[in-house]
């Protein structure tokens, strides 16, 4: 992995965080997720899903694309390992609104080790802080808050850590992963099912989010939501209207063939 475009299109100040400390890596995950959008455009469009590094730099900065978890944690997950960071891929599932959990073991968390403390370094989850979430005990949890909420991630055993978003003065888990540590390899058959399999909500939805300057922006087939601190803004997406939007909060230039129908 070569650096030096990459830092370039991320508008990374490598001459100012350039070390292995918690400032850098926080930079590094701000500028990333401000410039990448989580997104399932590939699987909505049938392409078939690359996680090889160079697949991966060329569709993020010749076509100005994103990806979701696997290609955005991966290669995250390398840049962090070419800056010199101690930084693991993990097996996470997902926790549903309703209560259940999705498949186990198909999100692609990412943690970092840094200072003997534990972080969770996610980029490809689609709604989480900006910066890195210290992964804390339950007796003592610490959280962190930015323009898109209040986050935490504790320990539940030794080998597994809950990722949670405070809702209604309630900690909910988003997901939950395990320390073992994982290659891109190992998520072979998970990446098959969520880019082939019609139960995968990835294969049924059209999701793209990303963080913005007021707060988050997240588009389906269906709508564009905005969401602020204080307000939430609904807008219908139709054929005529989702390349504005793309355009507009994503940077994205893409035909979505579900939405020409």
């Amino acid at each position: 992995m070569e650096l030096s475009q990459f830092e370039s299109y991320l508008n990374i100040d490598s001459s100012r965080y350039n070390n292995i400390d918690k400032a850098s890596l926080d930079y590094y995950m701000e500028r990333y997720m401000m410039t990448v959008p989580f997104e399932n455009i590939n699987v909505q469009n049938q392409v078939p899903i690359s996680v090889n590094i160079n697949d991966l730099l060329d569709k993020v900065i010749n076509q100005h694309r994103g990806g979701f978890c696997y290609e955005m944690n991966h290669l995250f997950g390398t840049y962090l390992e070419k800056k010199g960071f101690d930084v693991h891929r993990a097996s996470g599932t997902v926790h549903t609104p309703d209560g259940g959990v999705a498949l186990e073991g198909s999100h692609m968390s990412l943690y970092t080790i840094l200072n003997d403390t534990y972080y969770v370094t996610d980029v490809g989850f689609g709604d989480l802080p900006l910066h890195a979430i210290p992964i804390s005990h339950p007796s003592q949890p610490v959280s962190i808050s930015d323009i898109n909420g209040e986050f935490r991630a504790i320990f539940d055993k030794e080998d597994c850590y809950h990722v949670q978003k405070l809702k209604n003065n309630k900690w909910t888990t988003l997901y939950h992963a395990y320390l073992e540590r994982q290659s891109i390899q190992d998520f072979s058959d998970k990446i098959i099912y969520n880019e082939s399999n019609p139960n995968s909500i990835f294969v049924k939805q059209l999701l793209i989010t990303q963080p913005q300057s007021f707060g988050r922006a997240t588009m389906t087939h269906q709508s564009l939501t905005l969401t602020s601190q204080s307000s939430k803004e609904k807008c219908e997406v139709s054929s005529d209207n989702y390349k504005y939007f793309l355009k507009k909060y994503f940077n994205l230039n893409i035909t979505i063939d579900r939405l020409e129908q």
